[in-house]
């Protein structure tokens, strides 16, 4: 589930807390995700998990995004926030296209240790769903018994476009 579509104010919003370092933004953005979480319905989560980052693109930025997000979402959720998911290879998927972006995610992502109970993983932007279903594959391989996804934004599934 998203908040919103990857466009207009939200699209600028997340790009500043991206790219512009504005990690400040994270707990508005967040209360926009415990909004959209609190609409879904859905029961509170065991475990809140962010989206991985690789290591060196998380040391040339400062901070993962998804992890500002997620843990300023734990809060208005009184979820704990564990970072247990590994991002391996370092290639952004910005510019990449669906089928390249299904090849590097579906080997990309596994768990530093188990999990137990309903996860709740978070991201920033939704594109293609590679990241989220590598994730969540990862995540039920260590022992999570449900996953859902909840990012600020998604992309438009470029097959509906004009």
């Amino acid at each position: 589930m998203s908040f919103g579509p990857y466009d207009g104010a939200l699209r600028d919003l997340i790009l500043l807390l991206k790219m512009g370092k504005r990690d400040e933004l994270a707990g508005p953005l967040a209360e926009l995700a415990a909004a959209t979480w609190r609409g879904c319905g859905w029961p509170r989560p065991d475990l809140v998990v962010p989206a991985p980052m690789h290591w060196w693109r998380r040391w040339r930025r400062g901070f993962n995004q998804a992890e500002r997000l997620a843990d300023a979402l734990a809060g208005h959720l009184c979820a704990p926030l564990r970072a247990v998911l590994r991002r391996h290879g370092g290639s952004p998927q910005v510019g990449r296209s669906r089928s390249e972006r299904l090849r590097l995610s579906s080997r990309g992502f596994s768990a530093r240790r188990p999990v137990q109970g309903s996860v709740l993983l978070v991201d920033d932007v939704l594109t293609t769903g590679a990241t989220a279903a590598a994730c969540t594959r990862a995540l039920l391989r260590a022992g999570a018994e449900e996953v859902r996804i909840l990012t600020l934004a998604r992309t438009p599934d470029p097959r509906s476009l004009p």
